[in-house]
């Protein structure tokens, strides 16, 4: 059984463990466990120090090359889509910074933006109307399903960007694009008035598809895998109707944390299947200045019936293509606002000549 005398030793020991103990950390040890200290943090402030400063020179280095590659981007896409004109598929969530600056990398190749169209979120939830779908579908020549046999949202909107009309049914495409519109599914955007107000509605020579916020997580999800079937399904049914393409997504320049992928799905879907990756061309960092020249040159190269991908990604090629041959083609005018074009304007082209639009030299015929 404990005694009193037990308890007694015990706390006797525990002081006098104390005591020693104090002695010795102000004493012999005191000097060795200060300068110790001292030394380590000494090292991680240096440490520091020495990480801030490649960070800041990584940065100034990358704002060095991206100025560089600015000044290079004029003379590499000189021409390269001139006269050609673009349609832009935007998927929801798409940042409009990037939007606008892929536009621009068009223009600066002699490209004009003619059609946006800007997809729903409601396109990917179930058929809202199978007869709307099924009566559209007899006027337009609607690929065939990835899966199935109905003609699908994806399908007829692919045969309405294409501008694909049933034999005999002229125009209907437009009729089509219109009804998709009332029904909720997309929002088109027609650009280029001429000087007597006259939009120009043909078919778009290419299109850009830029995808949004849908990114690998979501895309296992049920939902976030049903959207990406179904942009899927758009993009196959574009290529089935070979239509000049490429698709792109933003995600690569970041730093993907452990165990995660930054490639965007869309882009990833393509580039897996075999069939799609031989017909269309993906550009995976479309949010940078490199993937927005990548994906101008891209479209150029579809019109020469060359495919590829690139960015930083999973299954690129490369970070840009190759500069593509010039094309021969109608200089672009642009209009001021009272939508006459004035004389001694720039053209899209950025080459800060004047241009006369009374003088016939100033436009040769597209081939």
């Amino acid at each position: 059984m404990i005694d009193f005398r037990y308890h007694v030793v015990s706390l006797v020991a525990v002081f006098i463990a104390l005591a020693v103990g104090i002695v010795l950390g102000a004493g012999p040890l005191r000097e060795g466990l200060s300068s110790t200290l001292e030394s380590e943090v000494g090292q991680l402030r240096q440490e520091r120090t020495d990480l801030r400063g490649e960070v800041d020179v990584a940065n100034q280095r990358a704002e060095a090359r991206e100025a560089a590659l600015g000044r290079l981007a004029g003379p590499a896409l000189e021409r390269t889509l001139e006269g050609v004109r673009v349609g832009v598929v935007i998927f929801p969530g798409a940042d409009r910074n990037t939007l606008e600056q892929l536009e621009r990398q068009v223009g600066r190749a002699g490209g004009r933006v003619t059609l946006t169209a800007e997809v729903t979120e409601a396109w990917a939830s179930p058929t809202p109307d199978d007869g709307l779908l099924g009566d559209l579908a007899l006027t337009l020549e609607v690929p065939e399903p990835r899966n199935g046999e109905l003609p699908t949202t994806a399908t007829v909107m692919a045969a309405v960007l294409a501008g694909a009309d049933q034999p005999g049914q002229l125009g209907a495409w437009l009729g089509a694009g219109a009804e998709l519109e009332d029904a909720g599914l997309v929002e088109f955007t027609w650009r280029g008035g001429t000087a007597d107000e006259f939009t120009d509605r043909r078919p778009p020579d290419a299109l850009l598809v830029v995808d949004g916020d849908l990114d690998a997580a979501q895309a296992q999800e049920p939902d976030g895998e049903q959207d990406l079937v179904t942009r899927l399904d758009l993009v196959d049914a574009l290529a089935d109707l070979d239509v000049p393409l490429v698709v792109t997504g933003a995600g690569t320049e970041e730093r993907a944390a452990e165990g995660e992928d930054n490639l965007d799905p869309l882009v990833a879907a393509v580039r897996s299947d075999r069939g799609l990756a031989d017909q269309v061309s993906t550009v995976d960092n479309i949010e940078h200045l490199s993937g927005q020249l990548a994906a101008a040159l891209a479209l150029a190269w579809q019109l020469e019936d060359e495919v590829g991908h690139y960015g930083l990604g999973r299954l690129a090629e490369a970070p840009v293509p190759t500069v593509p041959p010039a094309r021969e083609g109608t200089v672009s005018v642009p209009l001021p606002q009272n939508g006459t074009p004035g004389a001694g304007e720039q053209d899209d082209t950025g080459s800060g000549e004047g241009s006369d639009p009374g003088d016939p030299a100033q436009s040769t015929a597209a081939p």
